[in-house]
């Protein structure tokens, strides 16, 4: 009872809280991150370590937060690539938490995996599963807590069946990417009044940016591996029974009810970043202060929210710079001339004041809009590269209309307006 009241005590005293269970997207532990080739040994061996490390400091906060069990979603270890050293780290950490009371909860949809994952990680103690056959059961503060594996409309048929809507029995519900039909929409199966209710928490594991439906929680991957996947990376926490809070800028943390908190844990090892500047007519030296500002006040704020979870931590942040050219493709090519100077500059600047600040790429902003290239502006005669602009930007534009998400097509437009424009 001591060490319990002292833990709560530590917590608060920090700003922290308490979760009853902590969830993780798409740990991947055999997965590596990919190594840029010009990137120093010191930041490599930081990507290296990274998956394992993330997942460790999720364990040390589950722990730290008296969690009941940390959850494991998504696509989480092949046993057909997974190295030694990586079953080995796993297992420690499975047994470390269950020397703390946290239970290691491992999700997956397909129930004849149990065997095979208990033993290879050689059945250690403190390891369950959730299945779309067999549910985790647990009793959490006097609640009857009841979590689900499900994948299609079957597994969900046999939920419907057994749901219970008692006032003191949550169900959730957790699917991810690795397991749905490519051929069917994502979470259509989920379409149901049983998701909406009032104790049933539906979550979706995903390394998607794609919006979900409403009433179901995104879980982000824990440790993006690109600027793809960068977005709301970290853990969650959900805690039953908390406050509801009066704030309203606080809506975003209650995702489900006014008693169950939804929220971000920003444990990530490795942070993918973009900056976009404004820059009309700066040289490299210029453009590279212009970087360095923008660069370091953006690490600050990311480094500061990770800080206030974890005071020793400092996250490896890769950054992506992206020039506002304001639809000039001559500038875009003045910022394409100018931009390996002008990134050797900056990390220079940063190996010497933020060694945890790496500068990926500088380039000219791919999302700019060619709507202001459009045909009722260009005036320009058939055939002429003008009118062949114009029309480009219309084509994107109106296929960008159709499906916002996709930003390939402007890509590949900016890229062939460049070349045209070079000749």
């Amino acid at each position: 009872m001591f060490l319990l009241v002292s833990a709560v005590l530590a917590l608060q005293r920090k700003g922290g809280d308490m979760f009853d269970l902590l969830f993780v997207g798409n740990p991947a532990v055999n997965e590596a991150i990919a190594e840029p080739e010009d990137m120093p040994q010191s930041l490599i061996a930081r990507l290296r370590r990274a998956t394992l490390k993330t997942l460790e400091k999720t364990y040390d906060l589950a722990i730290e937060s008296r969690a009941q069990a940390i959850v494991l979603c998504g696509s989480i270890l092949n046993p057909a690539r997974v190295s030694p050293a990586q079953l080995i780290s796993l297992r420690r950490l499975i047994l470390r938490a269950a020397d703390e009371d946290c239970e290691t909860l491992w999700v997956t949809s397909n129930p004849t995996d149990v065997q095979e994952f208990l033993r290879i990680l050689g059945e250690p103690k403190g390891l369950s599963f959730a299945t779309p056959v067999h549910p985790w059961t647990r009793t959490i503060r006097s609640t009857t807590v009841e979590l689900w594996a499900l994948s299609n409309d079957t597994d969900f048929d046999r939920f419907a069946t057994q749901s219970s809507f008692e006032p003191l029995h949550r169900q959730i519900l957790i699917g991810s990417d690795a397991c749905y039909a490519p051929s069917r929409p994502m979470t259509s199966f989920l379409s149901s009044t049983h998701t909406t209710q009032a104790n049933t928490l539906v979550i979706w594991a995903t390394n998607s940016i794609r919006a979900l439906p409403q009433h179901i929680s995104l879980l982000p991957t824990i440790q993006s591996r690109s600027h793809t996947d960068a977005e709301n990376s970290g853990c969650y926490g959900l805690t039953f029974y908390s406050p509801q809070s009066t704030d309203g800028d606080d809506l975003t943390s209650v995702k489900k009810s006014p008693v169950d908190q939804w929220k971000q844990l920003p444990v990530s090892e490795v942070l993918w970043r973009t900056v976009r500047v404004e820059s009309a007519d700066e040289d490299h030296e210029a453009l590279a202060q212009l970087l360095w500002e923008a660069c370091n006040s953006l690490v600050e704020d990311e480094v500061n929210k990770v800080k206030e979870l974890i005071p020793d931590a400092m996250p490896l942040v890769i950054m992506n710079c992206q020039i506002a050219c304001g639809t000039s493709i001559t500038r875009r090519l003045e910022v394409s001339e100018i931009a390996q100077e002008t990134k050797r500059i900056l990390r220079e600047r940063c190996a010497a004041a933020s060694p945890h600040i790496w500068i990926a790429s500088i380039s000219a902003d791919v999302t700019e809009p060619l709507a202001a290239l459009g045909r009722n502006r260009s005036g320009g005669r058939p055939g002429a590269s003008n009118s062949f602009t114009s029309a480009l930007a219309d084509l994107v534009t109106e296929a960008e209309s159709e499906s916002p998400a996709a930003l390939t097509d402007r890509e590949a437009a900016w890229l062939a307006l460049e070349l045209l424009e070079s000749e």
